[in-house]
């Protein structure tokens, strides 16, 4: 089955302004777009954070690092949100650091130094840019019976985050499992149910952001986060380009951030498939190439700004199908809203101050609305036919091993583990090619036959 016959049941004529492009009022759209921005921030933030401590930067540098990172990832999902020539899908997705890029960063700083990292990343997003509309003609391996099993495994996938937010990341830690951080969370979890269940309109699509609000208030005022920290620093400051440094061009360097561009690209496809999917609207080739060369020039970006590799998120696809806010401007405004986080400073303490267990509590809400958006495709599949039930039931299995099993794959070499440390890499990987075998390598459907 291809993508347009998919959503043909969701196609509208022309004279009709599609959701995707309808536009809210404009307080609407900037409560909305922050709640977007809060949703993906912890995300973002967290990249820059963890590598910085890996490299051992100072604190300044850290501090411009995460800077930085949120005014490319606010040019990213403006590019994704509104388009500009041949980038950008023109939907509602936004752009941020892939944690998977933390790997090679590292590794790359630790021996060969910051400037081969950046002269890496240059390259690395050139070469995404350039392959992107060759990677998107693979599209028609995408069928419903693998989009809706990517779509499930990235929001699977996703929730061991929001659990991490708010038990810990460390299971051996005394704090663990904090009973009052856990009691955070479970009470902005009740917040949501309770606004989503009271309120229509606009303050029901807001229920997740106001939950948020009261939710770190409550912390802050229970010791759980503070606010002290939002007054030291500069008010505006960036990190200069080219701050580490003359680039440098390393070849093992540069192959080891490519294989992870493939992953991401593959990654990056299942994203724009899946929000097509949420808003009704078909993706094809062209969109999803214009999606990848705005990940592509993000990253090229990197190189002369001291960025990360970047990557389109999935985590607002989730809000998209439990607000029913499909609009595309929203997020633009989202896009906005993170560029004034990254340059006006003490904003972007005072968000980066909310609570974990708050933001988790948010994070496993919006992760769990987007499995369940790509169980309701794999609903419309035919599971009478082994061959489709052998694709997902294989695929969500091997995908979701890194989550329940970090070190898994840690006894194979670098290159390997750092694609299969990536489940939905690997599940993707896996639904498309059982789907060739089954389904693009049989013989000819006959007319009567319709397509799985």
């Amino acid at each position: 089955m291809t993508d347009k016959e998919v959503n043909r049941d969701v196609e509208l004529p022309d004279t009709v302004t599609a959701p995707v492009d309808e536009r809210p009022g404009l307080l609407q759209m900037v409560l909305l777009g922050l709640q977007h921005t809060l949703v993906m921030y912890a995300g973002v933030v967290v990249v820059p954070i963890v590598f910085g401590t890996s490299i051992g930067l100072s604190d300044a540098e850290l501090a411009n690092l995460v800077s930085i990172d949120l005014v490319l990832a606010g040019i990213g999902t403006l590019l994704q949100a509104l388009g500009l020539w041949k980038f950008g899908i023109r939907m509602p997705l936004v752009v941020g650091a892939a944690s998977s890029g933390i790997v090679p960063m590292v590794l790359v700083g630790q021996n060969q130094g910051m400037a081969t990292v950046y002269g890496s990343l240059l390259v690395a997003g050139v070469v995404w840019i350039v392959v992107a509309p060759y990677f998107s003609m693979l599209l028609k391996l995408f069928p419903a019976v693998v989009t809706g099993t990517v779509i499930a495994l990235i929001g699977l996938t996703l929730i061991p985050v929001g659990i991490r937010l708010i038990a810990g990341s460390d299971a051996g830690a005394a704090d663990y499992g904090n009973l009052g951080h856990i009691a955070l969370a479970a009470a902005t979890m009740a917040l949501m149910v309770l606004f989503r269940r009271l309120f229509t309109g606009l303050l029901g699509q807001l229920s997740i952001l106001l939950a948020l609000v009261i939710g770190a208030i409550a912390g802050w005022v229970t010791g759980i986060g503070s606010l002290s920290g939002i007054g030291g620093g500069p008010i505006v400051g960036m990190m200069r380009p080219f701050h580490f440094g003359a680039l440098q061009f390393h070849v093992p360097s540069i192959l080891l951030f490519l294989v992870i561009v493939f992953v991401l690209m593959v990654e990056g496809a299942g994203q724009g498939l899946a929000v097509g999917q949420v808003v009704g609207k078909p993706v094809g080739p062209n969109e999803i190439a214009r999606l990848l060369r705005v990940d592509g020039l993000m990253t090229a970006f990197s190189g002369v700004f001291n960025g990360f590799v970047y990557t389109t998120f999935g985590q607002n696809i989730g809000l998209i199908a439990l607000t029913g806010v499909r609009s595309r401007f929203p997020v633009a405004v989202g896009g906005v809203i993170l560029l004034v986080l990254g340059l006006v400073q003490p904003v972007g303490r005072v968000a980066a101050a909310i609570p974990e267990p708050v933001v988790g509590a948010a994070a496993l809400v919006t992760f769990g609305a987007l499995a369940v958006a790509g169980i309701q495709i794999l609903a419309r599949v035919d599971f009478g036919r082994p061959s489709n039930l052998m694709i997902v039931m294989l695929s969500l299995g091997v995908g979701l091993i890194p989550a329940y099993a970090p070190r898994f794959y840690h006894q194979l070499p670098t290159f390997a583990e750092m694609f299969f440390k990536s489940g939905v890499a690997t599940g993707t990987l896996l639904a498309l090619v059982l789907n060739v075998v089954f389904h693009e390598l049989r013989r000819p459907a006959r007319p009567s036959e319709s397509p799985s």
